[in-house]
């Protein structure tokens, strides 16, 4: 029997989050920033920052855990709380696809 209002929260995400605390540049429509990366998957980031960015914006991440040169990459912001940001990954960098976010 299921009691009112103890509905379980699900996980959304496609793969689970790794742990880390480093600090992550990015940038955004208005500016260049720096951030603290405190986890990541194949398909998002959590960033902590002090930049004011907007739930759809796309932003341009370079990503301190990969080990090669062109560690760049592009995504968009999911979902933004207590100072900082949810970003999910576009997994083609040579095809972008938005998704619209109200």
């Amino acid at each position: 029997m299921k009691q009112a209002g103890s509905e379980k929260s699900f996980d959304k995400r496609l793969k689970p989050r790794k742990p880390y605390s480093g600090p992550i540049f990015f940038t955004a429509k208005s500016g260049f920033y720096e951030g603290r990366l405190k986890n990541y998957s194949r398909h998002g980031l959590f960033i902590e920052s002090k930049a004011s960015l907007s739930v759809g914006e796309v932003i341009t991440i370079a990503l301190p855990f990969l080990e090669h040169e062109k560690a760049k990459c592009k995504g968009q912001v999911m979902w933004c709380k207590g100072g900082g940001c949810g970003i999910e990954l576009f997994r083609k960098r040579s095809s972008v696809h938005l998704k619209i976010v109200k």
